[in-house]
């Protein structure tokens, strides 16, 4: 229980990263209509063409996601190998254990994603914009890569053509993860956003950088790949740009909704076996139905 300095503390900090940032919400806030009308592709109900693979446009590669296998039955996910597969049946979901070279899943509440430091913040964020604390106490869990990329942010930094002013922060150097964060939200505490409403939220979020939106109306569904520009930065000590390449899948479960986001970061020194890995987890997935 948190006393009440501690939820002074809190709501302090969190109002403050949501202003660092709140700009990004002011520039894109107005293109959901562009958004749908221009990038959503609408997949075939078919079985056969439910195999999803979406690349993103600095990438040679696509992540894929096979939407008639992420369902599986309380029998069929008790019957995995624990030592291959993390089974959350009272949450309703199923991901798969580390792979060597990444630290051991974190098991969190949503609002822990505001007080991380040093470290790329989740999107995620963002929707406190709409739903305040009510998600404060929402399960995610994370795995990620144990080589970040230093990033130092410095005079002409921009993401996604946003001006950043280091000024304001603690600290202009940041490690940015591969990683996979799966947020389990119940559907009560959900503030009336269907499966597709929180698909257009998390895109609008990219301030015009999503690249592709595959859905259907009659789907449990969704799946997003975007891009997150940060340019005139140094990479590791070196000037450079660099995209970081984000997918999200949107899945719908009896009692919850899973925001699965999926980061890559392409400077990583090692990145064939980091985007192995990536597709790994995102293959083990599964909604417990």
């Amino acid at each position: 229980m948190y006393d009440e300095k501690q939820q002074h503390q809190k709501s302090s900090k969190r109002v403050a990263i949501i202003g660092l940032i709140g700009t990004l919400l002011t520039v894109c806030g107005g293109i959901s209509g562009a958004l749908i009308g221009g990038v959503t592709t609408i997949y075939k109900t078919e079985r056969e063409a439910q195999k999803i693979a979406l690349s993103a446009p600095q990438g040679d590669q696509p992540l894929t996601v096979d939407t008639r296998q992420i369902a599986i039955n309380t029998t069929d996910a008790a019957g995995l190998d624990p030592s291959e597969y993390l089974v959350l049946e009272n949450l309703g979901f199923v991901m798969a254990q580390p792979r060597p070279g990444w630290y051991q899943v974190e098991q969190m509440l949503y609002q822990d994603l505001f007080f991380e430091e040093g470290t790329g913040l989740s999107p995620l964020i963002l929707f406190y914009t709409w739903v305040k604390n009510n998600w404060d106490d929402q399960p995610l869990y994370r795995i990620r890569n144990a080589e970040p990329v230093m990033i130092q942010f410095i005079e002409g930094s921009t993401e996604n053509g946003v001006q950043e002013d280091t000024t304001q922060w603690e600290n202009d150097t940041l490690a940015f993860y591969s990683q996979m964060t799966i947020l389990a939200l119940a559907k009560d505490k959900a503030q009336d956003f269907t499966l597709y409403e929180l698909a257009l939220k998390w895109g609008i979020l990219h301030q015009g950088g999503v690249n592709n939106i595959v859905a259907n109306r009659d789907s449990q569904y969704v799946v997003e790949q975007v891009s997150w520009a940060l340019k005139e930065v140094r990479v590791d000590g070196r000037e450079a740009n660099l995209t970081l390449q984000r997918w999200a899948l949107f899945a719908e479960g009896p009692a919850r909704y899973f925001i699965v986001e999926v980061d890559y970061v392409p400077e990583v020194s090692q990145s064939a076996p980091v985007w192995d890995d990536l597709q790994a987890y995102l293959d083990a997935f599964r909604v417990i139905q």
